[in-house]
């Protein structure tokens, strides 16, 4: 009898450990040309690849399937959004922004940027781009001009979010559209009502730019990582700080909470250099205690969530792109 109540409570206290299920490889997806940039859908079924070749490939997952290759005709275009229902984005280094639809290999529309500061940008960092949750509003941005606000698929300009010095480094929606929150490359996290550009609040204790913005799923916290290694967890409506996580062994490069809202993801990135691999991190939003931890075989070029909740990266070998569901 002892025995069994002893080990009815070990039982107990495995599941409250909440140990995490093992890391597995879904999908493996054959490239016949060096991957430049890789997106994935924040829906997960989706994942885009802007290769050597100009050529851009985009898979359905997690059959692996390739659904269509859009030739950009010499240019050099890198991924900047993939949608949910599959619509591209791309830019070149001459500050064009392209959008195709997602069945269309003809470009819906496209929008010109400043040429030398979006050459500079898109090389290095496509997460100042963000579609609406309904797919009809589009923010994008150069790094160091102002946020744009579009529609889609039509490309007409509906307002631009003012500037902060030195321009935007991330962006995302509200789960109801109702805000956009952008992160400034000075540090400073601003708040805006969608429907106006008005800006509602902002908070500035962040101690570098952020690279990773993602709200609650009830739309009531912004929270946002980057370059101090920390993620912080804001008021939508005041922006006061609520509580932080961090800090972290490196600079956070990608943030998302789980659909159902239960937790938080991050894609860090290695301080010695952008091709060493580094961390990929999942926390319990409520208590911001970590519940897994990953270093992947090679960098994490691509991660998100799934639709039915699991948290999935992508790192690519010269042949292929391979899927793991970390969480």
């Amino acid at each position: 009898m002892r025995m069994l109540v002893v080990t009815v409570l070990l039982v107990l206290s495995l599941a409250d450990a909440q140990i995490p299920p093992p890391i597995v490889e879904i999908a493996t997806l054959s490239t016949t040309s060096e991957v430049h940039d890789l997106l994935l859908a924040r829906n997960g079924k989706f994942v885009a690849a802007s290769c050597e070749d100009q050529q851009i490939r985009q898979w359905s997952l997690p059959q692996g399937r390739l659904l269509r290759t859009i030739d950009t005709h010499g240019r050099n275009a890198g991924l900047v959004l993939v949608s949910d229902d599959g619509r591209l984005l791309a830019a070149d280094r001459d500050g064009t922004v392209m959008a195709w639809d997602a069945t269309d290999a003809n470009a819906a529309f496209q929008i010109k940027l400043p040429r030398y500061r979006a050459a500079a940008f898109f090389r290095t960092s496509p997460n100042t781009a963000a579609l609406s949750h309904s797919g009809d509003y589009l923010a994008l941005s150069a790094l160091t001009d102002t946020m744009q606000v579009v529609e889609w698929p039509s490309g007409r300009s509906l307002y631009t979010l003012k500037s902060p010095p030195g321009g935007t480094s991330a962006v995302a929606f509200s789960r109801d559209d109702s805000r956009i929150a952008v992160g400034g490359t000075d540090g400073i996290l601003r708040i805006y009502d969608s429907s106006s550009g008005k800006l509602v609040a902002q908070n500035e204790d962040l101690l570098g730019e952020s690279f990773g913005i993602d709200f609650s799923a009830d739309g009531r916290e912004v929270v946002a990582g980057g370059a101090d290694k920390a993620v912080i967890f804001v008021d939508a409506a005041t922006g006061k700080l609520m509580r932080r996580i961090g800090p972290l062994a490196d600079v956070v490069a990608y943030l998302s909470i789980s659909p159902d809202g239960k937790h938080l993801s991050a894609k860090l990135l290695h301080e010695k250099g952008s091709a060493l691999p580094a961390p990929v991190l999942v926390w319990d939003t409520a208590s911001g205690k970590k519940v897994a931890e990953w270093i992947p075989p090679g960098v994490a070029l691509g991660a998100t969530w799934s639709q039915d909740g699991h948290w999935l990266v992508i790192t690519s070998t010269p042949t292929a792109l391979h899927v793991w569901r970390v969480y």
